[in-house]
């Protein structure tokens, strides 16, 4: 069950810097990306401010591909030749 935590906390810590943006680059205001996604705009909100979410692992990765990053929150790198 550590492990689970342990994984949680890197997805959310890495959704705090990069979640804003990643929103921001697909131009989806807060109320349409957690329609979306399924889930209250409020965790959305208190995920990119870095409050303290309690959503589970599954919900954070979800949030994490949906906006286009990896499983583990980070962006993706750039394809080669796009640089």
């Amino acid at each position: 069950m550590d492990a689970v935590e342990d994984q949680r906390d890197v997805v959310l810590h890495n959704l705090v810097k990069h979640a804003g943006p990643a929103r921001a680059r697909l131009r989806l205001s807060l109320p349409d990306a957690a329609r979306l996604v399924h889930v209250e705009p409020e965790l959305i909100a208190g995920i990119e401010k870095g409050g303290d979410c309690m959503a589970p692992l599954i919900v954070l990765t979800q949030f994490a591909l949906f906006l286009g990053l990896n499983e583990l929150g980070l962006p993706r790198p750039q394809p080669a030749g796009m640089e």
